[in-house]
């Protein structure tokens, strides 16, 4: 018996079509694209026209704010840098000038320790006054050499004096005095002018003694060539509620020496005014 036709199995077309072929060219295109944007962008076209997306231009300006923030920021730290230098600056400074002052304390309150006593360590001076107990002071009495005896002139007139003789001097008789001589002397009333009162400079207040020694340290370095010969005296010019003592330089000449220095030193912001040198010994 024999098969059909139809029963018979049937081959499959091993040719390419073309709608194969066309699938197989894009792929190799493609694949192609990818490799040259893969290994070599710069030689592809650019598609955008040279415009950037919406979000390259927001990346873009928050690069840039970042940017100028970071640069506020260093300045912001280098200022305080600055200023944290200078407030040490000004730490040492004050520190130093405190030290010095105290130095000028400690100097001003131990002058005057020293001085009383090198006054109670220094004995009086004993007057020398011979010793009339000792036979030294007859002794010497006793020693003196003799008279010298006049000495002879030979041929000298009988006039004349003898060399070494005493020389006999004339006096005024008691009748020959005028009676102007007799007549006694008369004085009028004694008159008293009072010293004068010594000039000073009045450049400080405070309301203690020992403000003032400091004051007054401070103030005799700084202008030397004004206060450098004067000496400093406190007056207390307050009241026991309110207590105020006065630093009063001097002695000066006259007022008119007085009111130049005061013109001096207010030029150089010291206030200073011509008063009386009073007080006592700062």
């Amino acid at each position: 018996m024999t098969k059909s036709a139809s029963d018979k199995p049937m081959r499959r077309n091993t040719g390419a079509t073309p709608y194969a072929a066309i699938w197989f060219t894009l792929g190799g295109a493609g694949f192609g694209y990818l490799c040259v944007a893969f290994f070599a962008p710069h030689l592809l076209p650019d598609f955008s026209g040279g415009r950037m997306s919406l979000g390259e231009t927001q990346v873009m300006r928050v690069s840039s704010d970042v940017y100028d923030l970071k640069t506020s920021l260093s300045k912001l730290q280098a200022d305080v840098e600055s200023v944290k230098a200078d407030v040490a600056t000004q730490a040492n400074q004050t520190q130093q000038l405190s030290t010095q002052l105290a130095a000028l304390d400690d100097k001003v309150h131990a002058a005057p320790m020293q001085a009383s006593a090198l006054v109670q360590s220094s004995p009086p001076p004993t007057p020398d006054v011979p010793d009339f107990g000792s036979g030294a002071s007859q002794a010497r009495v006793d020693h003196a050499p003799d008279a010298a005896t006049p000495t002879k002139v030979i041929n000298a007139t009988p006039d004349a004096p003898q060399v070494g003789a005493p020389i006999v001097t004339g006096s005024i008789s008691k009748s020959t005095k005028t009676a102007s001589d007799t007549d006694a002397i008369s004085f009028g009333p004694a008159v008293v002018k009072p010293a004068p009162k010594p000039i000073g400079i009045q450049i400080a207040t405070d309301s203690s003694v020992d403000g003032l020694r400091v004051t007054w340290s401070a103030l005799s370095q700084t202008h030397a060539d004004q206060l450098g010969t004067l000496i400093a005296h406190y007056a207390d010019l307050g009241t026991a509620a309110n207590p105020s003592y006065g630093l009063i330089a001097g002695p000066i000449k006259s007022k008119a020496d007085a009111k130049k220095i005061c013109k001096e030193l207010a030029a150089q912001s010291v206030s200073c005014k011509v008063s009386d040198f009073k007080g006592s010994v700062l």
